[in-house]
């Protein structure tokens, strides 16, 4: 290549890495003898240099984005930096080529037949760039460690966050895997509780109930509960399986809660707190009785056959005798009722088996139009004792326990203190229709199932939805 051509092509280079300095200086450098034009390559290559080591870092820094752990707020904060490289790297290499490239020039101006003007004009570009950047980095050190102590603050506490829920997360899963078994027992405790009171129902008490009595689909939920709780028994309990088996059997629409529904206003004054009240009180009272209290009380509300082992005779008292004659005994034998033992031997033969043909026979010719009217009358007066001995076992003690742990048990039919009288009105059932009085007689049937059992009504009464 023609000297003149370089010439013309270093003066290019130099004019545009250096601008108005490089056009002052390029014309002297290129004039002078051959090593003038060595070292303006030299700067050239220089340039070069600067530029590829530019391009090298800024390859390794978009490099380690790439690697494991690089979160979208590192690639979001490359927006404010220069080049997307660290911050102060471009000030750094511009400062060091203007270092690299201007010392040597003011170190051979003689050799380089700088003029005066041309060196001082170097000289003030390296003091300014030095001057500045030097300057800077000593004027800022407490923003930029306010920085970093800012960056170090916002991951630690991402770090401390992500501690936290990984924290919570196994302490939910220990807690969850502690608990289950507890969990899983219960739920297969509570499905077996109602499991036996709806197979009672169903199964046992169902063919004698008057048709339409109990859902049409008690069967197919009773069928889906014993399925639930044997799967749980030969695997791992499925607990949502096990829950939907029992909210079929302890919903609104579950046999139990029915039965409740349809007696519950047989006994609309018995409870303050309502007729569903009323019915829980029924079965409170019925599971705290004692074993004969409960035979009286079991037989008067399924109004059961005459039997002799439910009265003490000699509890009941002439006066009580008389007290409790019903309106065909007490039209009947008026004029009897003053004769010194007739009380005593009109309870006697009442509470016989054979009463009615005693009772005929003793008295029936004079006072009564015919066996039938005996039959009738004794009915009634048999019915009439029965409930006096009844509500002598409804004791005010009873009343408080039952009374409390309904309110305990089951808060939605919560019930009011009753009265003794209110609480013996649970003896006498109000008028009705068939099915309600078919579904009060199911209901304690079921009772005694569960005496027998020792399963408390009022867990039950808890646990469903009526």
């Amino acid at each position: 290549m023609p000297p003149t051509a370089l010439h013309s092509l270093i003066f290019g280079l130099i004019a545009a890495l250096f601008g108005t300095a490089g056009a002052a200086l390029a014309p002297q450098a290129l004039a002078g003898p051959p090593p003038v034009l060595i070292i303006a390559g030299l700067i050239f290559l220089v340039g070069l240099a600067f530029a590829g080591f530019l391009w090298w870092l800024a390859a390794r820094s978009f490099a380690l984005l790439g690697q494991p752990g690089t979160t979208p707020e590192h690639i979001a904060a490359l927006r404010d930096l220069p080049m997307g490289l660290p911050e102060g790297t471009v000030r750094a290499i511009l400062a060091l080529i203007v270092g690299v490239v201007g010392l040597p020039l003011l170190l051979f101006a003689a050799a380089l037949n700088l003029s005066d003007a041309v060196a001082g004009y170097v000289n003030g570009i390296i003091a300014g760039v030095f001057g500045y950047y030097f300057g800077a980095r000593a004027t800022t050190p407490d923003a930029q460690a306010n920085r970093r102590v800012a960056e170090a603050l916002s991951q630690e506490q991402r770090a401390h966050e992500t501690l936290r829920q990984s924290t919570a997360t196994a302490i939910e899963a220990a807690t969850e895997a502690a608990t289950r078994p507890a969990r899983e027992a219960d739920a297969m405790a509570r499905l077996e509780r109602h499991l036996s009171v709806a197979a009672e129902l169903v199964e046992n008490l169902g063919p004698a109930m008057p048709p339409g009595l109990l859902p049409a689909e008690a069967p197919a939920m009773l069928r889906r509960a014993r399925d639930a709780l044997d799967a749980a028994r030969a695997t791992p309990p499925n607990l949502s399986r096990i829950a939907e088996a029992t909210v079929a059997l302890t919903g609104a629409s579950g046999p139990f809660a029915t039965l409740l529904r349809l007696a519950a206003p047989l006994l609309p004054a018995a409870a303050a707190g309502g007729p569903l009240a009323g019915v829980a009180l029924l079965l409170g009272f019925g599971w705290s009785l004692s074993a004969g209290a409960w035979r009286r009380w079991q037989a008067q509300l399924l109004d059961a056959p005459h039997d002799p082992s439910l009265f003490d005779p000699g509890a009941i008292t002439p006066q009580e005798a008389l007290a409790r004659l019903t309106p065909i005994f007490a039209q009947a034998l008026a004029s009897l009722r003053d004769t010194p033992g007739f009380a005593a031997d009109l309870l006697d033969m009442a509470l016989r088996d054979d009463g009615a043909a005693r009772i005929w026979a003793r008295w029936g010719a004079g006072h009564f139009a015919n066996p039938a009217q005996v039959e009738a009358g004794l009915a009634e007066y048999r019915s009439a004792l029965l409930a006096g001995e009844a509500a002598g076992d409804v004791s005010a003690e009873t009343i408080r326990s039952v009374t409390a742990g309904l309110s305990s048990a089951a808060p939605a039919l919560r019930a009011e203190p009753p009265n003794a009288q209110t609480a013996r009105a649970l003896l006498a059932p109000g008028q009705g229709s068939a099915q309600q009085h078919a579904a009060l007689q199911a209901l304690t049937l079921l009772l005694g199932h569960l005496r027998e059992a020792r399963q408390d009504p009022m867990q039950l009464l808890r646990e469903v939805t009526p």
